[in-house]
């Protein structure tokens, strides 16, 4: 394992490098590059007016997906300082927690943010927008840093689908490095490759798995600000990628669009994380693209990546694949027994991806992390016999162990095989009927389909599960990587937003 500050010296030694592509534009591609030069140039800045440190002291990104995003990234580890990536969403009082947490006195952004962030507790704001980098030179004559592997490089927030705030969680110099030299084996990078990127680059899914990725293969990245059908067609068809790390509404989306899938075979790895992607989406893609879709499994505690699936030759649609190298999994039960093959329990990690942990808290203070360095992942899985691992849910969404789980994902499945889901969140009850527990919908309908048209389908195809309640909300709050807010759904259900609900 190389050190991934030792990539990123080797990639700003061509200045001609082209490092980062941006593209924009619905109808005509308005395409934009960032080559080493200008990251050299922004490195310099950056050191003329705060100097070399020892990652100790901690600068922000506050950014949507951009090339100031790369060059930022690239310039705050170059001088040894700590970055924060911070989700360009957050609202003011979760801006100054973060601010707060970690004792940032710096953010980098730009014209779009910067309002904002004038309104926050920061100190000192640095607008990529308003600078003249030809002011700096592009020859890189700084110390090279060599930081050890139990360095923070990083801190890694988490998607923030429950509690009050997001997670701040310290990620070392070998989180990134392992993970980012797992992800190009994985996807098989070399200097040729091209990930696009629209996964928000402040998360851990899209800063590994496309960004560092990237970085460790020489390749380059393609970025896209946000989420757009139209965008990302026109993306590929001009620069040919063959990465595509996406979440599930994103694979949904292109789905629903199938007239326009032939141009998309230039794709030679598809990648769906940060939630599950239901079996039945998977086919559909597949059968219109001749592509493969695999999935993979990781937290942001975990550097995102603890599993895999291969290859399309080694693969089990809907499982989470195997564990990546150097990576112990346990399977306990609630008392701490290790379960069987075959038995669903409680997910547990060790390996050079599991995070030090959170700022602020001691390791014997982190919850779910042990001394010795195993962590709980609070999720239920089970592993078959030839070592694939199968995801049910988050143990809190579950609220028990047992047939109730296998039932959760067979549930979700097949309410994704409706066509008119878009999106759908399922809660299962602690209380049993009979034998059997039973389960609340709250679901995100496409244009044109009603509560009648989803209870028509549930009668015809589900009638070995109980459905208590159903609940139609105009829409389910998400993150920037697609998955639901399950702490938002009760304030959804409570108010306004809620369409109409049945119980049965």
């Amino acid at each position: 394992m190389e050190n991934i500050i030792n990539y990123m010296y080797k990639n700003i030694e061509d200045k001609e490098k082209i490092v980062a592509n941006y593209v924009e534009g619905e109808e005509t591609a308005k395409i934009t590059t960032l080559k080493s030069d200008e990251i050299v140039r922004f490195t310099n800045y950056l050191n003329s007016i705060m100097g070399i440190n020892n990652f100790k002291t901690k600068i922000g990104i506050f950014l949507p997906n951009s090339l100031a995003f790369v060059a930022s990234f690239y310039a705050i580890t170059l001088n040894g300082y700590i970055i924060v990536g911070i989700n360009n969403k957050v609202t003011i009082d979760e801006l100054n927690n973060i601010i707060n947490v970690n004792q940032l006195e710096t953010i980098i952004t730009n014209n779009e943010l910067e309002d904002m962030l004038k309104q926050s507790e920061i100190n000192n704001i640095i607008n990529y927008d308003k600078l003249n980098l030809n002011d700096y030179s592009n020859e890189f004559t700084l110390q090279k840093l060599s930081p050890s592997f139990d360095e923070i490089m990083l801190i890694s927030y988490t998607s923030g689908t429950s509690g009050k705030y997001s997670k701040p969680v310290e990620t070392t110099f070998k989180n990134v490095s392992f993970v980012s030299e797992e992800y190009e084996k994985v996807y098989k990078l070399n200097e040729n490759s091209n990930c696009i990127t629209v996964l928000p680059l402040w998360h851990n899914f899209a800063m590994f798995a496309c960004l560092t990725s990237s970085i460790v293969a020489g390749s380059k990245v393609s970025i896209m600000k946000e989420w757009n059908l139209k965008t990302f067609l026109n993306l590929n068809e001009n620069l040919k990628p063959d990465i595509f790390p996406g979440s599930p509404y994103m694979y949904i989306d292109i789905i629903n669009n199938e007239s326009m899938l032939h141009k998309l075979t230039n794709l030679r790895v598809c990648d769906s994380g940060g939630d599950s992607l239901p079996i039945e989406c998977i086919k559909k893609f597949e059968k219109i693209t001749g592509a493969v879709i695999t999935e993979g499994y990781g937290l942001t505690e975990t550097t995102s990546l603890t599993h895999f699936n291969y290859s399309a030759a080694e693969r089990k649609v809907g499982s989470l694949g195997k564990c990546v190298s150097n990576t112990e999994c346990k399977i306990l039960d609630l008392d701490g027994n290790e379960l069987p093959n075959d038995t669903w329990g409680i997910l547990w990690i060790k390996g050079p991806m599991v995070f030090r942990g959170y700022v602020g808290k001691k390791i014997e203070d982190t919850e779910n992390l042990t001394k010795d360095g195993w962590f709980n992942t609070n999720d239920v899985v089970k592993r078959d016999n030839d070592g694939f691992y199968f995801f049910a849910g988050r143990f809190t969404d579950l609220n028990m162990l047992g047939e109730s789980d296998n039932q959760f994902r067979n549930l979700e499945n097949k309410l994704y095989q409706f066509d008119g889901i878009k999106r759908v969140h399922i809660k299962v009850n602690v209380n049993k009927v009979g034998n059997f527990p039973y389960f609340d919908i709250v679901a995100e309908l496409k244009n044109n389909y009603t509560i009648q048209d989803l209870y028509d389908y549930i009668n015809l195809n589900l009638k070995n599960f109980v459905i208590n309640t159903v609940n139609i909300v105009e829409t389910l709050p998400t993150t920037g990587t697609g998955k639901i807010k399950r702490n938002k759904i009760n304030d959804i259900l409570e108010s306004k937003e809620m369409v109409n609900s049945n119980e049965n």
